[in-house]
């Protein structure tokens, strides 16, 4: 079996055009970088190539997520690996990126709106209303997903705050994480019961393909998926009003579904 050619970056730039990147867009990535095949400079390549489309004017938002375990003895914004992937990790050591301080779900940007985007995490709720990824949405971002589905879409978590979902589990067994500000101080950061399990989020893509609101494309081995956010806000949104348990998985070992649904008198 031959080897496949690499990916140059001019071929992944025509990829995200073709399937809805414009110049000036502000989007987050979601992301498998392995499932595309080899790329000729590996991910600095494709990072580069989603600045070129977008330009100057556009803003780049990586999801650098990380677990509790990677905060001892505090998270650092610095320093804290993300547990996402190679392209959110490369991203927020990007020149100029900048990495927003929260201990479990900080966010990375690179573009003139990362200070605004990113500031202030720890003063709202993790995913909630007025979170990055709520901002990035309110400015007509976009969400493009790179070979993971919709159960990694964390906007459909913002979209559940919008609803009013109430969550009665904290994602993780401990109440607070240690963070390290730019001044050098340290703080403790009560965590709130933002995310949750994500298992059934996949419910979203037939009403957004309904309304003509996600667009496919390919890249290498990976299959492309491009969305507003605003539009997966509203679409959770309506789901929820229609069916409140819509988004819960049916696992009775979840016991943040499960609880959920107890809440709802389910």
């Amino acid at each position: 079996m031959s080897e496949k050619t690499p990916l140059a970056g001019s071929d992944i730039a025509a990829a995200f055009r073709q399937v809805g990147l414009e110049t000036g867009d502000s989007l987050v990535v979601h992301s498998s970088f392995r499932s595309i095949g080899p790329v000729d400079g590996g991910p600095r390549t494709l990072i580069q190539a989603l600045l070129d489309v977008i330009g100057p004017e556009g803003n780049l938002m990586f999801p650098t997520f990380n677990g509790p375990s990677a905060t001892e003895p505090y998270f650092d914004p610095d320093k804290t690996p993300s547990s996402t992937g190679i392209i959110p990790e490369m991203g927020m050591k990007w020149p100029g990126a900048v990495r927003s301080l929260h201990p479990t779900h900080s966010v990375a940007v690179i573009g003139p709106d990362a200070e605004t985007l990113t500031r202030s995490h720890l003063d709202c709720r993790t995913v909630g209303a007025d979170s990055p990824l709520d901002r990035l949405a309110k400015m007509g971002g976009k969400i493009l997903m790179i070979d993971v589905a919709n159960n990694t879409n964390t906007t459909v978590h913002v979209g559940e705050e919008h609803a009013g979902v109430v969550k009665v589990l904290p994602f993780f067994k401990i109440s607070s994480i240690k963070v390290r500000l730019p001044d050098g101080g340290i703080i403790s950061h009560k965590l709130d019961t933002s995310p949750s399990c994500s298992v059934a989020f996949g419910a979203i893509d037939y009403p957004l393909r309904r309304k003509d609101q996600l667009a496919d494309g390919r890249l290498g081995g990976a299959k492309l998926m491009l969305m507003r956010g605003s539009d997966v806000i509203e679409t959770v949104c309506e789901m929820i009003k229609d069916k409140p348990d819509v988004l819960l998985c049916t696992w009775e070992g979840c016991s943040t579904c499960s609880s959920a649904r107890k809440h709802l008198g389910m």
